[in-house]
C-alpha cells in the first residue's frame, strides 16, 4: 500500500478502500537485515495519510529467506535503534515469515497475533470515520501550514516594494 504514494489516484483509491471496508490489520512488511530509506518512511506516510490511531492496528511481519535469519531477530532489533523505533510505534507488534509465506505455521501464528490485536483493541476496526477525521485534521494542518508561509511571502514582497519605491534615481537631485 505505501507504494501507491507515487500513484496519481492514491486519494481516490484510498477513499474507495476505506469507504466500502473497516480494516482490522494494517500489515507493514519489512525484509529483515534490509531495513532501507523507504521503510522508515513508510511508517511515516501511513500515519501521516491515516493519522495517529492507524499505529493501534499496524502490525510489522518480518520476512526472511533462510531460517537462520529469522533466529537473529532479537539480536537485530537490539542492533538498530531505528528498527527498534519502528516497532515501538507499532506497540512491538510483530510477527516472522519466510518471504514465500507458505508456511502454514508461520502463517497461523500471524493470524493468531492478529487476532490478539484485534481482542486487544476491543473489537475495533479502523473504519471510514477515523479516515476521514484524520484526512480534515491534515488538510487543517496543510492550510495552517500554507497560512504560515503566505505572510512571509507577502511580508518579503512588501519590503522589497517599499525599497525600491523610495529609492531615488542615480544623478537625481530634488532641488
Amino acid at each position: 500500500m505505501i507504494d501507491l504514494h507515487e500513484t496519481e489516484h492514491v486519494d481516490h483509491l484510498i477513499d474507495q478502500l476505506m469507504h466500502e471496508n473497516e480494516i482490522h490489520v494494517f500489515i507493514f512488511v519489512v525484509r529483515l537485515g534490509q531495513l532501507t530509506d523507504a521503510d522508515k518512511l513508510g511508517l511515516e506516510w501511513l500515519q501521516r495519510v491515516f493519522g495517529d490511531k492507524v499505529l493501534q492496528f499496524v502490525m510489522i511481519l518480518f520476512t526472511y529467506e533462510r531460517e537462520e535469519e529469522r533466529d537473529t531477530i532479537i539480536d537485530d532489533l537490539k542492533k538498530n535503534p531505528v528498527l527498534e523505533q519502528l516497532l515501538e510505534k507499532c506497540g512491538g507488534r510483530y510477527e516472522t515469515c519466510n518471504k514465500m509465506m507458505n508456511n502454514q505455521s508461520e502463517m497461523r501464528d500471524l493470524m493468531k497475533k492478529i487476532e490478539r490485536m484485534f481482542n486487544e483493541n476491543n473489537h475495533q476496526r479502523y473504519t471510514g470515520e477515523m479516515f476521514n477525521t484524520a484526512l480534515i485534521k491534515r488538510k487543517e494542518l496543510e492550510n495552517s501550514e500554507h497560512k504560515k508561509i503566505e505572510p512571509s511571502i507577502n511580508e518579503e514582497t512588501r519590503k522589497s516594494t517599499t525599497k525600491t519605491e523610495t529609492r531615488e534615481p542615480h544623478g537625481v537631485r530634488g532641488d
